[in-house]
């Protein structure tokens, strides 16, 4: 079978112990949110600052010289500054020693955490506890630490216990712009994550109120956007849906088809109610706006996410409501058929409503009749056309597959000087074979009773012409098909030749056998017929 591209959709938050946090980083700071910033004098001395702002775009951080530079003093910790970063001698010394080949002895010199709390593979001693961590006002520094924040993660209580919970979480979101750069922060964010696990009502509304106020920024960070989906998915429905209402007047194309947004866009659809997303239904209801995001490489997975849970479950109360988008959003993708299927990515979007039952059979029947029927031929000579084709041929209801069949045999006038039809140009056509194949299959497994609905006597034998048609002219031309485009499009069809020789040995005999009206009987004459 042909190979086809999947679009995996990962929709789901990263977990705590996340292998993409297994870096660590030189010296004695941690990523692009160091709790430490050179200043201007001369860039000789250093001044203690919190930044609150994500890593800029544009290509992978690189550290600056003054990162390997030995700072003339130590800094000393300021009234209202956040968390207690303190620079070690073995950090300073780190560029006049020989760099070990010790692996663990790297990551001892390479972490953040304070020295009182490192062990000697770098990791954090036994001995210490969060109240430790806390006394010695080293939230911050074990939180953007990768076995800190492992720690800190491990050792939070679950509940709220008027101790050491609430100190933390206190701690944590006092500070407005502190709280969102840990979300933003590589190894800060996991502990935020389990930090919204782990709170109750009153502390939900304070993580929402600290989230909304740059929630689409938020979106569009690589570690933020995992802390918005879990927020999203355990926040109480009503604070989660204000979250998404705060993207409403945002630009949605760029949401949409950033790597990143896109997931909690997703997310967003996936977890609450359409009353918290209709606006991003509304969207796709422009022409223009469709076309631009169902031709994205993520946002055709957003396009294909709202699809499907429009049309879910008719017996919610909520149904109506959610046919009423479907159908406003199913009239431009119809009417725009004709330029989304041969695109790339697009084409999944139109598989998808052929795809899908219940209440997208109206619009699965509107594509064939009205972007697929008379443009079979083109279409099926198209690399991501023919894809839709495939599906169209495979889910369509028998009178539309009646007519599609009768399009390719009949559909087309020969070419006045080579005589050749239709079905020759796709035997012989690079992706065009591969339409052929499915419309073998198709037919084999209706004669054998595999199709998944039933079919009336007359549709079966309708069936049964055209696999004979079709191994007709497949069997004209063996000689040719066996030499074409070395053997590799023409071993595929050939992988069908044994089973519709098989269904048309003795044709005659068969099809007028009154044992072919009782279905059990029909398949296991044909199935004796296939040995």
């Amino acid at each position: 079978m042909r190979f086809q591209q999947t679009l995996k959709i990962n929709s789901a938050p990263s977990q705590a112990h996340n292998e993409s946090a297994n870096a660590t980083f030189g010296g004695c700071f941690n990523s692009y949110n160091s709790l430490w910033a050179p200043s201007k004098n001369n860039g000789q001395s250093f001044t203690p600052m919190f930044q609150s702002t994500p890593k800029q775009a544009g290509g992978p951080f690189k550290h600056s010289s003054w990162r390997n530079a030995t700072p003339s003093s130590t800094p000393c910790r300021q009234n209202g500054d956040l968390g207690c970063v303190r620079l070690r001698l073995i950090d300073l010394e780190l560029n006049n020693a020989t760099t070990s080949l010790n692996t663990s002895h790297n990551r001892s010199l390479r972490s953040t955490l304070p020295v009182w709390a490192i062990d000697e593979n770098g990791g954090v001693s036994e001995c210490v506890t969060l109240k430790d961590v806390l006394a010695n006002e080293a939230l911050i520094e074990f939180a953007t630490d990768k076995n800190g924040c492992r720690f800190l993660q491990e050792q939070y209580p679950g509940n709220s216990d008027g101790g050491i919970h609430d100190d933390i979480f206190r701690r944590m979101v006092e500070d407005r712009s502190m709280f969102l750069s840990m979300c933003r922060n590589m190894f800060g964010n996991f502990f935020v994550q389990r930090m919204v696990e782990c709170s109750n009502n009153e502390e939900q509304e304070v993580v929402m109120e600290h989230l909304v106020t740059e929630m689409y920024t938020l979106c569009l960070d690589k570690s933020a956007c995992r802390v918005i989906q879990l927020a999203v998915q355990k926040l109480e429905v009503d604070l989660a849906s204000r979250l998404a209402a705060e993207l409403r007047d945002s630009d949605l194309v760029r949401l949409s088809i950033d790597q990143k947004g896109n997931h909690v866009v997703q997310k967003i659809i996936k977890t609450l109610p359409v009353s918290a997303w209709d606006f991003v239904v509304k969207f796709f209801c422009d022409d223009e706006n469709l076309i631009a995001v169902c031709q994205d490489k993520y946002e055709c997975r957003v396009v294909q996410y709202t699809i499907g849970k429009l049309s879910e479950d008719p017996h919610l109360e909520c149904y109506n409501q959610r046919l009423h988008l479907l159908k406003n959003m199913m009239i431009r993708d119809t009417r725009n058929c004709g330029q989304l299927a041969p695109n790339e990515f697009a084409n999944y979007v139109v598989q998808h409503v052929v795809k899908c039952g219940a209440a997208m059979e109206t619009f699965r029947d509107v594509i064939i009749e009205q972007c697929l029927l008379r443009n079979l031929l083109s279409m099926s000579q198209e690399k991501y056309a023919s894809h839709v084709v495939e599906v169209a041929f495979l889910r369509a209801p028998h009178r539309l597959a009646f007519e599609m069949m009768e399009e390719i045999f009949e559909g087309y006038i020969p070419h006045p000087e080579t005589n050749r039809d239709a079905l020759d140009i796709l035997l012989f056509h690079q992706y065009g074979n591969y339409v052929i194949q499915r419309m073998i299959n198709i037919c084999c497994n209706a004669i054998l009773g595999r199709s998944d609905r039933h079919l009336e006597q007359k549709e079966i034998e309708e069936y049964t012409k055209w696999l004979e048609r079709n191994k007709e002219r497949v069997s004209r031309n063996s000689n040719r098909l066996e030499r074409f485009s070395s053997g590799k499009e023409s071993s595929r069809l050939f992988m069908h030749l044994p089973l519709a020789h098989s269904c048309h040995h003795q044709l005659g005999s068969i099809t007028s056998s009154p044992l072919l009206m009782i279905p059990g009987s029909r398949k296991l004459v044909l199935q004796r017929l296939l040995k």
